[in-house]
């Protein structure tokens, strides 16, 4: 009934994951600079203080014991320290609710604009591929959170890199042979790090089609279009039962990857650093400093701090490079997808609404990847001012038509004409700006019905236009009883005085979207289905003589429209297998005239109807 997805991953190269990282921080810079700036030298100033507030200190105070010093010089230097600490505190309450809030809104905005506006780019056939439609819904859920933990890691890795430089520099003029016990304890976590973030990553590919599949149930049980059937119909039960199979394929992958990052993590941090460092080092700092006396007390204790803080920040690092390592092949899909390209390319040629004379279908075959073909050898075609009706049953091809015709997809075999010329030629944006469409599965949004009927939010309301357009396709007496008129909102998504329109008025919403654009070519993809056949007439009907005008295209499986055509084809199994008027058909006798005796008790009176609007 559901089909589960493998997931993939997609092994890219340490270089292109820290040109990814390199990505984000760029945009981080680009739009926020003073947040970016701030945070750098934050992070460093606070590896300074605190080499200074603890190591340095240890090292100061002891020496000055040792050395008998003024009991003055101390406490200064215990002042310096607490204003140095005084200033960090005040800087990370400035940067964490004045500068951080701001910063990461501006970015979250930008991010997610750039991907919406690729979103829209988007070739419809994307949709069609399970695996891309995975890395294109992980990216918009990923982007905003993988860029704060891109910047959080960062500021980490700076204040690491510091913290390791000024201990360096301590262990450099004190004791340099310390450095081989940190450089071996560093290698050899880095190397379980870096392996435990590969197997984190693999985990997490592979389970995100099933977490898709999870969250897929997770909606049906709580969204509301769902609620009636799942309560109606004993469907609950398999749905329960397959979120059951889906859970139980979770737990063999948990365990296979939880294991071997189990061993990686003792290994790298049992030891690599508490046997190493807090074992071997320390009894090489007494035997130094006891037997040896090359260091005095204050060297050896400020040695040992320094030895923890700088175990523990290349034990940081060693986390942090792998980290970066699983940002960047997360970032690795998002940059895949801002940097997609569309595989319709554009045309130079711009369609101007005011010159549409004819639209041709030659010989136009098309298949959905590696499906047989769902269009074969079609022709048509459609003047300026024509009424077409394009009718059939399910899946004979009518809706693929539209798609082409409006190209959202590019043809298999044959070429669409505009005005003699291949519509392939035309820039899309244009082209497509030629037609009013009306989809049977459309949308309504939860905006207000003006919004909802002009669809363009750089467009100013034009109040009369609107009302107009409500009018043509039906909502008038509705639209009365709304106490705000079209600023009424649709939808209870997020306003709780919002109305939910019944399927019949959400439709007319729908419809009048058509009146109000001024296209040259209107495309009803049945829109009317959820009326019932006397109200689908009517409406069709006033359509029809709203948009005199223009050429009118509308697809139905019901035929109580088609008697006001002046040219009908009937499609079966991706072919035209008939056309001509409604009266030519009728006298044909083949599949349409079939299909029209079919609902002869509820369209005969409507025929009649037709004849002498005609």
């Amino acid at each position: 009934m559901w089909h589960n997805e493998k997931g993939s991953t997609r092994n890219i190269g340490l270089i292109r994951c820290y040109r990814n990282i390199f990505f984000m921080l760029k945009i981080a810079a680009k739009h926020t600079p003073g947040y970016f700036v701030n945070l750098c030298l934050f992070q460093i100033y606070c590896a300074v203080q605190v080499f200074f507030e603890f190591t340095f200190t240890l090292k100061t105070l002891l020496d000055f014991i040792a050395d008998g010093a003024d009991y003055g010089k101390a406490v200064s230097y215990l002042l310096l320290m607490l204003a140095l600490v005084m200033v960090k505190l005040i800087w990370a309450a400035w940067t964490e609710n004045a500068i951080e809030p701001r910063a990461k809104e501006i970015l979250h905005k930008k991010l997610r604009m750039q991907l919406f506006e690729n979103a829209v780019k988007l070739d419809l056939e994307q949709y069609d591929n399970p695996q891309y439609y995975n890395e294109f819904v992980w990216s918009v859920n990923e982007a905003a959170n993988r860029m704060d933990l891109v910047l959080k890691d960062f500021g980490r890795l700076l204040h690491r890199i510091a913290d390791v430089l000024v201990n360096g520099v301590f262990f450099i003029t004190l004791d340099i042979f310390g450095m081989v016990f940190i450089a071996v304890s560093l290698l050899l976590t880095l190397l379980m790090n870096s392996y435990s973030g590969r197997l984190q990553f693999a985990r997490d590919a592979t389970l995100n089609p099933i977490e898709r599949k999870r969250s897929y149930f997770n909606r049906i049980f709580y969204l509301n279009d769902y609620a009636k059937e799942i309560r109606l119909n004993p469907v609950a039960d398999q749905l329960k039962q397959e979120f059951s199979q889906t859970n139980r394929q979770v737990y063999p992958i948990v365990g296979k990857y939880g294991k071997k990052s189990m061993w990686a993590g003792f290994v790298g941090d049992f030891g690599a650093n508490d046997i190493l460092i807090n074992t071997v080092y320390l009894g090489y700092l007494v035997y130094q400093t006891v037997v040896k006396r090359v260091f005095g007390y204050g060297s050896a204790m400020g040695l040992f701090s320094a030895s923890a803080w700088f175990k523990n920040s290349l034990k940081e690092l060693a986390q942090l490079l792998p980290c970066f390592e699983q940002h960047g092949l997360y970032v690795e899909k998002i940059r895949t997808f801002l940097d997609y390209k569309s595989n319709m390319a554009d045309g130079a040629a711009s369609c101007e609404k005011e010159t549409f004379h004819e639209l041709i279908v030659e010989d136009v075959s098309f298949a959905y990847g590696d499906e047989p073909d769902t269009l074969r050898g079609v022709n048509l075609t459609v003047g300026a001012g024509e009424k077409i009706a394009i009718v059939g049953y399910n899946g004979a091809g009518k809706s693929t038509l539209i798609k082409l015709l409006m190209r959202l997809y590019d043809v298999g075999g044959g070429q669409i004409k505009l005005n003699g010329r291949d519509i392939r030629e035309y820039d899309k944006g244009s082209y497509r700006a030629m037609f009013a469409t009306v989809f049977q599965d459309y949308k309504i949004f939860a905006s207000t019905i003006a919004d909802n009927v002009k669809m363009d939010v750089a467009e100013q309301n034009d109040s009369a236009k609107i009302e107009q357009a409500l009018y043509r396709s039906g909502f008038a007496e509705r639209l009365a009883t709304l106490s705000k008129g079209m600023d009424t909102p649709l939808t209870r998504e997020f306003d709780e005085e919002g109305v939910n329109l019944s399927g019949g008025e959400a439709q007319k919403v729908a419809i009048a979207r058509t009146f109000y654009q001024d296209c040259p070519i209107v495309i009803l993809d049945e829109p009317s289905s959820a009326l019932d056949p006397i109200s689908e007439y009517q409406l069709n009907q006033a359509m029809l003589e709203a948009a005199q005008d223009k050429a009118v295209i509308f697809i139905s499986h019901r035929l109580s429209s088609t008697v006001m055509a002046d040219r009908i084809y009937m499609f079966e199994n991706g072919r035209v297998i008939e056309s001509g008027s409604h009266s030519d058909l009728m006298k044909l006798g083949g599949k349409y005239a079939q299909m029209f005796q079919m609902q002869a008790e509820k369209y005969r009176l409507l025929e009649g109807s037709g004849r002498a609007a005609r």
